[in-house]
Parts: C-alpha cells; sequence; structure tokens
C-alpha cells in the first residue's frame, strides 16, 4: 500500500498503453493519436493553457525501470488525458500533424508557459492504484464515487438566474419544514415555471429584484400560510405542474389569496433567511429519527496493529492483513473468513502457540491475563470472538456448504480482538 507525493517533471511521466479509455496501444504516439481524436483532449488543452491544470485534481503514477536510477521514469495511470495535454502544449511538434498549428494557435494566443513539473501521487503498488481510479470512474458507486450534481447544487453554485428565485423558495420551505429533500427532488424547474411569473410572485409577496438575496414583503404569519398552500400544491402535482400554460399559471396565481385566508397587508421588505428563522423558532421540535448504522465494506484497517506487524512478523503476516481489509466485506464474506481464520492462526503460531493447540485454547485465561486483558468484562467478549472466528472458519474451510455470510459480525469479532493481536505481537519481540 506504499504511495506517496511528488512533484514530478512531465516530460519524465509517459502516457498508459492500456489505459481503460481505450484498448491497448503499441506506443505513445499511438495513445495521443487516439486521445486527441477520440477524447477532446484539444479542449482540455485549451482550458490549460487558459487556467492551468485543474489544482483540485492529482495524476497518479507508477515507477517504471530501474527504480534506483537518479532520474526515475513514470507511467500515468490516472490522468492520462491531462499529461497528454500538457506535453502537447509543451512540445506542440508531439502532436498529430493535422492538429499542430492549433496546439501552437494555443501557445501563442495564451502566453502559454510550458508547465515542467505537476502533482502526482506515486503508486508501487498497482492494485491500490485501480482501486482508486475504480472510485473516481466507476460511478456514484452509492455514495463512495463521485455524486453529480442535480439541477438546485448547479444553481447554487453557478448562480443561475432563471432557477435562482425558486432555488431559494424551495431552499426556504425545506428549512419551514414543508417539503423534505426527497420532496423537493424533481421540483425546482416546476417551482421556477411559476415563480418566474409576476403574478405569482406578487400573491406570495416575493420581490426577486434581487436574486441573491429574495426578499417577501407579507406578515410572516400570512407568508407562511401562502407558502404552506403553494407548496402543498407543488407536492402533489396538480394545481400546480409543468403542463400549466402562462395563462394557467397566472390564474394560479391570482386565486391563491382567495383561497388562503390572510390579512392583505403588506411589510417593509425582509430576507427569505428571516422568515426561516422565525418559523424554525416557533416549531415543535420533532423527535429525532434513529440512523441507520453505517454500512460495512471492508473490514477495519488498524494503524496500531499494522505496525506492531512490521515490528514483529514477515511478509506473511503483513499480506495477509493487507488482503483482509482490502477486498469487500459484502462481496467475499465466506473468503474473508478463511483469511481473518488464517491470520489469527499464523499470528499466534509466530508469538509461540504449539502445533497442537488452537488459537482460542492458546488465548487462556492466564494468557490473557499476562497480556494485560485479564479482566473479565474484557475476556469474555474476546473469547466469544475468538471462538466464532475459528468455527466459522473452520466450517467454510471444510464443510461442502456451510460457510460464514454474516459479515458485520465478522467485522466486529476482527475488531474486538485486534488490541489483543498488537499485544501479542509486541511481547514476541522484534523480528529476527
Amino acid at each position: 500500500m506504499a504511495r506517496y507525493f511528488d512533484t514530478i517533471e512531465v516530460e519524465r511521466i509517459f502516457l498508459y498503453e492500456e489505459n481503460p479509455r481505450h484498448e491497448p496501444l503499441g506506443s505513445e504516439p499511438e495513445v495521443i493519436e487516439h486521445l486527441c481524436r477520440d477524447e477532446q483532449v484539444f479542449n482540455l488543452a485549451r482550458s490549460i493553457a487558459e487556467a492551468g491544470p485543474n489544482p483540485l485534481q492529482l495524476v497518479g503514477v507508477v515507477e517504471t525501470g530501474d527504480k534506483s536510477a537518479s532520474k526515475k521514469s513514470y507511467q500515468v495511470w490516472e490522468g492520462n488525458r491531462r499529461i497528454c495535454a500538457l506535453k502537447l502544449l509543451n512540445d506542440t511538434d508531439l502532436a498529430p500533424a493535422h492538429l499542430r498549428r492549433d496546439f501552437a494557435r494555443l501557445v501563442s494566443d495564451n502566453g502559454y508557459k510550458p508547465i515542467k513539473k505537476i502533482a502526482a501521487c506515486v503508486f508501487d503498488d498497482h492494485d491500490e492504484l485501480r482501486y482508486w481510479m475504480g472510485i473516481i470512474h466507476n460511478g456514484t458507486q452509492a455514495g463512495v464515487g463521485t455524486l453529480a450534481w442535480d439541477a438546485p447544487m448547479k444553481a447554487r453554485h453557478f448562480g443561475s438566474g432563471r432557477n435562482q428565485v425558486a432555488l431559494a423558495v424551495l431552499d426556504a420551505a425545506e428549512n419551514m419544514g414543508l417539503i423534505t429533500k426527497d420532496e423537493r427532488e424533481g421540483k425546482l424547474t416546476t417551482a421556477q415555471r411559476f415563480l418566474n411569473r409576476s403574478v405569482v410572485r406578487e400573491a406570495l409577496g416575493i420581490d426577486a429584484t434581487n436574486k441573491d438575496d429574495v426578499t417577501f414583503n407579507r406578515p410572516v404569519d400570512d407568508f407562511k400560510k401562502l407558502m404552506d398552500r403553494f407548496i402543498s400544491d407543488l407536492k402533489s402535482g396538480t394545481k400546480v405542474t409543468s403542463r400549466h400554460n402562462r395563462d394557467q399559471i397566472d390564474a394560479y396565481g391570482r386565486g391563491l389569496t382567495r383561497s388562503v385566508k390572510v390579512s392583505g397587508d403588506r411589510v417593509q421588505p425582509q430576507s427569505l433567511k428571516k422568515a426561516v428563522a422565525a418559523a424554525v423558532a416557533t416549531k415543535v421540535k420533532r423527535a429525532t429519527r434513529a440512523k441507520r448504522p453505517r454500512k460495512r465494506d471492508r473490514l477495519d484497517f488498524d494503524k496500531d496493529l499494522q505496525l506492531a506487524l512490521e515490528a514483529a512478523s514477515g511478509e506473511k503476516l503483513e499480506s495477509l492483513y493487507y488482503s483482509v481489509c482490502s477486498i469487500s466485506l459484502e462481496t467475499h464474506t465466506p473468503l474473508l473468513c478463511i483469511g481473518v481464520w488464517a491470520f489469527v492462526e499464523s499470528l499466534t503460531a509466530l508469538a509461540g502457540k504449539n502445533t497442537d493447540t488452537d488459537f482460542v485454547a492458546y488465548y487462556s485465561n492466564n494468557k490473557l491475563n499476562e497480556l494485560g486483558f485479564g479482566d473479565k468484562k474484557k475476556m469474555a467478549p474476546i473469547k466469544d470472538a475468538l471462538t466464532r472466528i475459528q468455527r466459522d472458519g473452520n466450517a467454510t474451510k471444510h464443510h461442502e456448504t456451510s460457510a460464514k455470510f454474516h459479515g458485520r459480525q465478522l467485522a466486529n469479532d476482527l475488531a474486538t480482538i485486534t488490541p489483543l493481536l498488537a499485544k501479542t505481537l509486541e511481547k514476541s519481540g522484534p523480528k529476527k
């Protein structure tokens, strides 16, 4: 899992001929040709020439060739397009013949000065690099990967004039408890169609003169009643719907104040945020909903145990521990059950366990007491966890159908015995 961050010369970074973006290619010029033809590298180069590389993105590389050489070389796995764009801006002769003038023009028009170095994360473990590339490129993955911005998020960031008023109103309504985040989904465009009509804004008391600070000019109680009706109609999808034309939307706005009993008074414009604060202050506090425990996808990796392994064990235990903490718990529970069993069995053997003794028996009351776990409250859960790991590991290894499928229990058992395993290694002394 070794990796480090460095600033590397672009000329010492080579494009990856087997990048997932394309079929395996034979040389760097072929990769450049493909990326320029099919992967919009010219547009990326234009952006870099104008504003520089994105500082929020690192490239991921692996060392190639002689690692002991004074000038190392690297192969880029994550960031092939960025490195390609930089190479072609730095040396336009590397571009495909039909694009050389275009790249030269980018350099000239933008006063581009060659970017000689770029920040990178250097990996020597290809499997770990593949894992992180999967996080970036394999979609949302139930929240593990990158979540695309929806329309409200884009409006907040880019300040879309058409959506700003509707966004401000929906934000206020959500904070006032009139609509939930889930109920808002897909409603922004419909709300925008209605709130972009002056008749509807006037009925609600919305003043959109300053889209960055939308205000209201009705008394708070009147405003809350009108908002409640508008949001209810929006959620039901009958009276406030995307199918309505302008005349129907205006008719809805004129009828809104007749359908809700309000005073008709007007007040000095106040920010929508004040309406929210007033509404929240008077709202009855609701009971907090129970939160579902986070879903475990990996066994917990413990740094203290890893350091103890490095000090006291050989390559086998370090490799086993890395493996069991790296693969999917949900997908590979039976395999991990056997792996954890093998890890504990090997670790206790290293610490001096007799080959005729199982690791549950090895951790006798005397041994647990010697290691600092003699307290009865600590001892019982540890013995239970060890027993389950041994029992389930043996069953999964040897029985034709029985196997361990309860991943959360396995994760909990390993977490329970991890301090004991670290202390066992510490007592066994450094590796020889």
